[in-house]
């Protein structure tokens, strides 16, 4: 009964973060779309300063998103949670320290 909750709760949060997603990508108005992200060089920059970075977060939320459909223990996922906040922080600082735009952060 346990793991049939946690997983529908991970369905649906894959659901909501799908449904964002595709939002953000429909709007014409983002500054993304309008190129302002890749004129500056500085934007280079900072993907190569945060491409490692990125990957790991990849890596650590689908580690998640398998931890929550098992049965593992809270400690583990607050842990990885933990990490991840921690990885999309260093990210933001590179970003600010680059004057990148959140809606161009990839």
């Amino acid at each position: 009964m346990k793991r049939n909750i946690v997983m529908g709760i991970a369905i649906a949060l894959g659901v909501l973060s799908i449904g964002v997603a595709g939002a953000s990508a429909a709007t014409t108005t983002s500054c993304c779309n309008e190129g302002a992200c890749f004129d500056k060089p500085s934007a280079q920059q900072y993907k190569q300063e945060t491409a490692p970075l990125s990957d790991a977060v990849r890596i650590k939320e689908i580690e998640l998103s398998q931890l929550l459909g098992y049965d593992s223990t809270i400690i583990e996922v607050r842990q990885l949670e933990a990490e991840i906040k921690d990885l999309k922080g260093r990210i933001g600082a590179v970003a600010k320290k680059y004057d990148i735009q959140d809606c161009c952060r990839g």
